[in-house]
């Protein structure tokens, strides 16, 4: 983590020319581990806060608007009907589908912070009856939420290491602080994913026994 942390800032550095360019599409592939690297790199200074959040924004906007459009194809419709995938992705739409009671903006705000399930539950919408403008609207304002906590979370870890590893003068600490913040991130999110799983489940379980 900490390696691929240097090897962006490296990156960066060396061409600066093409730093909007590498956090563009840094934000629209790289997903929370990508951010949290960029918001570590704006707490050393690397680039400002402001410019992270706005090119961030428009990268992982164009992602999902490109998931979406993915979504209705009849090479979505496959996938979603395949049976190794199709009784995963029903564990997790089935669960979603409960908590924001017909919501979209619920839907892909919690598609949002969900490890590996953004993707398969922005194509599930796409499915629906959801127009491209309002699915534009509800995903920029669930994006903005995401991204001011994953932000925050890169930017306060990268502090976080400078505080450490200058009061211990042992940069390892700083180092195991950031490794800290990133398993508990991840713990989060799979407890979270874990949850709605398992009430999937019991949904559709609830559902063929009727």
């Amino acid at each position: 983590m900490v390696e691929s942390i240097e090897w962006l800032r490296l990156l960066i550095v060396d061409h600066r020319s093409l730093e909007y360019i590498i956090i563009f599409f840094g934000a629209a592939f790289g997903g929370e581990v990508a951010m949290i690297a960029f918001g570590f790199l704006a707490a050393q200074g690397v680039f400002p806060l402001h410019l992270l959040f706005v090119v961030s924004f428009f990268g992982t906007l164009s992602s999902d608007l490109l998931y979406f459009s993915i979504g209705r194809t009849k090479i979505a419709g496959k996938f979603f009907s395949h049976r190794f995938t199709n009784s995963t992705i029903n564990l997790i739409t089935e669960a979603v589908r409960k908590v924001s009671r017909g919501s979209h903006f619920v839907a892909l705000l919690l598609a949002n912070f969900m490890i590996a399930s953004r993707i398969i539950l922005i194509m599930y919408v796409s499915k629906t009856d959801i127009k491209f403008g309002r699915f534009i609207y509800y995903e920029s304002i669930s994006l903005i939420l995401w991204l001011l906590v994953i932000t925050a979370i890169g930017f306060f870890s990268g502090i976080g290491f400078t505080y450490y590893s200058n009061i211990l003068e042992n940069i390892y600490a700083g180092i195991g602080y950031i490794l800290l913040m990133f398993i508990l991130i991840i713990i989060f999110q799979l407890w979270i994913k874990r949850i709605f799983t398992k009430e999937g489940k019991e949904i559709i379980e609830g559902k063929n026994m009727v």
